[in-house]
């Protein structure tokens, strides 16, 4: 049965409070679009999600894990905290669209949503401070860097972002090309994999290319081992128990005609299972020393925990979606069927508080449909208006 909550703002107040800050939003999104930075390295953007909140009388605490902020919106008559959370980090990705808010920066943009995702954020500050006096509760927007790393958010954290406050659950959106502009998606339990990235590093002789018999090839070492690791999923892992394992980046040689003495690569492993997580590290391992030793070289495995599986609460996901009924009435809601492979940094707050992640569809034209990090990724702007208003929404909820 699903959750039925009694409105405190009426949907046509709600959605017309949208429509008014929209231009500025669209604006804001734009500037940021224009000047993307690399995780770990938005100290600009910082700055103007810091100034927009001393524009608006907004406290703003900022230089958290980096350059993270949090902003406060005080209810009149609350003593409850919820939390919303927007991404601000950039990809070292070249930005191929022809248009006027194109990145300015080379090398560098905004392929996945995250100058939207802040932009909708201040959004919904410019709406709930107008409804200080009706929040059911307080509310903490978070604005976290480092994103693409998948390190922000522990940072964050473990600076004490929630030392003050302690937000009974937390939410927060991801633009999302595959689904209809406007509409949103939901899904309870899994959502997202957990992600480990990998380096690997092999050792050998080097010498000259025309006497490949007194060195120990390291480039040949380094594709049998990615052959190997390739097999993993299709060969050792259940195919009803989604995993993924992918070499992103190899490096070696400086010339056509010499044999080096290392080779690096790196990549990353996806799954929805623990076990199964833990069982590919193990296997990787083998193959990677005992592929070496046969060649008469040396490896080096290192593999990092990136992010947690992230997990929509339940109980959170049904009250999301009854708020969202009520508030958005004429917004299409999406049962997300499969949880995606890509992971997602949000998952280590849901480690400490309830809450879920959405996804908020953006494709509408071709230009609108491109994947998430791809070189020509832009969103359909009106469907920002939908994610402002459920993130107030969300707020309104009981």
């Amino acid at each position: 049965m699903k959750a039925t909550v009694e409105a405190r703002i009426e949907p046509g107040r709600l959605l017309a409070m949208v429509d008014e800050v929209m231009p500025e939003i669209i604006e804001i999104r734009r500037y940021l679009h224009r000047h993307p930075e690399l995780s770990g390295e938005e100290k600009q953007t910082a700055r103007f999600v810091a100034e927009k909140c001393a524009q608006w009388n907004i406290p703003v605490r900022s230089g958290i894990g980096g350059h993270g902020l949090l902003a406060r919106i005080s209810a009149a008559h609350a003593d409850t905290w919820v939390a919303l959370r927007a991404d601000m980090d950039a990809l070292p990705i070249h930005d191929a669209k022809a248009c006027a808010y194109a990145s300015g920066t080379d090398g560098v943009a905004h392929a996945c949503g995250h100058d939207a995702h802040t932009a909708m954020l201040l959004g919904a500050m410019m709406v709930l401070r107008q409804l200080q006096e009706e929040l059911p509760h307080h509310v903490a927007c978070i604005f976290q860097p480092a994103e693409e790393l998948t390190t922000g958010a522990a940072a964050m954290l473990a600076d004490g972002v929630f030392d003050e406050i302690i937000p009974s659950r937390i939410h927060a959106l991801h633009v999302y090309p595959y689904l209809p502009s406007g509409s949103i998606g939901l899904r309870a339990g899994p959502m997202c994999a957990a992600a480990d990235m990998f380096e690997v590093e092999i050792t050998g002789h080097g010498g000259h290319a025309a006497r490949p018999h007194e060195c120990t090839d390291v480039i040949l070492v380094a594709s049998h081992i990615i052959q190997a690791l390739h097999h993993i999923v299709s060969r050792k892992v259940d195919p009803m128990d989604p995993a993924v394992l992918t070499v992103g980046h190899i490096e070696a040689g400086h010339a056509a005609n010499v044999i080096p003495d290392h080779v690096r690569f790196s990549g990353t492993v996806r799954s929805l299972n623990p076990d199964t997580h833990e069982a590919m590290r193990k296997r990787m391992d083998r193959i990677i020393r005992q592929t070496a030793e046969t060649w008469g070289a040396v490896a080096h495995f290192d593999m990092k925990s990136a992010a947690p599986l992230l997990y929509n609460d339940p109980a959170i996901v049904e009250k999301a979606e009854a708020w969202l009924g009520q508030y958005l009435p004429d917004t299409l809601l999406i049962h997300i069927e499969e949880a995606s492979m890509g992971g997602e940094d949000f998952a280590e707050f849901l480690q400490h508080t309830p809450g879920c992640l959405l996804r908020l569809g953006t494709g509408n034209t071709p230009e609108t449909r491109y994947p998430l990090h791809h070189p020509c990724f832009d969103i359909d702007e009106a469907a920002m208006a939908t994610g402002i208003g459920a993130l107030v929404g969300l707020c309104l909820g009981r």
